[in-house]
C-alpha cells in the first residue's frame, strides 16, 4: 500500500498539470507559499478534499452552503452561505480566502456576489488576499468578478509569478486580489 501511494503521487501530478491546469497552479504553486497564515476555502467537493492536508502549515477553515459537502471540508468546517460570510468570522480576522469554482457555479446573483466581496473584504486583515478562480463559460456567467462595483475594494497583484487576469487552456480565469 505504501509503495501504492508513493508511486500515485509523481502520476497525479502529470495527470493534474495536463488535464487540470488550473487546479495545478492552485496546488502545486500558490499553496506551497502559503505558511502560518489564516486560511478559508470557499466551496467544497471531493477534488478539493486534500487541500486542508496541504494548507497544514495554516490556520484552515472551509465554508460551503450544502451540508453534504462538510466531509470534504477542513476540521472547521462551517456550513453556511459565503454572502453571510462575516457573520463567522471577525473583522480583520483572516489572511486569504479561497474562492474557487464558486462564480457561475452557485453565486450567481450579483447582489449576493457583491455582497460576498464586500464581506469578503470586511474578514480579511490588511493587505489579505482574494484568490478567484472562474471558468469563463458564457452560459454560466450571470456575474463577471471584475465587473462588480465591490471588486475595486481591492487592489489587483500577481502571485507565484502569476498575473491577475491570467487565463488557463481549461478558460479558467484567475483574479489576485489584496485587500487596500
Amino acid at each position: 500500500m505504501k509503495i501504492k501511494r508513493i508511486l500515485w503521487r509523481p502520476v497525479r501530478n502529470i495527470i493534474l498539470k495536463w488535464e487540470n491546469y488550473s487546479r495545478y497552479i492552485v496546488e502545486k504553486k500558490i499553496f506551497p507559499l502559503i505558511k502560518n497564515k489564516k486560511v478559508l476555502l470557499v466551496g467544497c467537493a471531493h477534488y478539493v478534499e486534500d487541500y486542508p492536508k496541504k494548507l497544514r502549515k495554516n490556520d484552515v477553515y472551509s465554508i460551503d452552503i450544502d451540508p453534504e459537502m462538510a466531509k470534504f471540508g477542513a476540521k472547521k468546517h462551517i456550513i453556511g452561505d459565503v454572502a453571510e460570510i462575516d457573520e463567522y468570522f471577525p473583522k480583520n480576522f483572516l489572511d486569504m480566502i479561497f474562492l474557487g469554482g464558486v462564480f457561475g457555479y452557485g453565486l450567481n446573483d450579483p447582489k449576493k456576489a457583491e455582497k460576498t466581496l464586500k464581506n469578503c473584504h470586511k474578514i480579511l486583515k490588511k493587505r489579505g488576499v482574494l484568490i478567484i478562480w472562474w471558468k469563463d463559460v458564457p452560459e454560466r456567467n450571470q456575474v463577471v468578478p471584475e465587473r462588480l462595483k465591490n471588486y475595486k475594494l481591492f487592489t489587483l497583484i500577481s502571485l507565484a509569478g502569476i498575473k491577475s487576469g491570467y487565463r488557463s487552456k481549461e478558460e479558467v480565469i484567475f483574479d489576485f486580489l489584496m485587500k487596500k
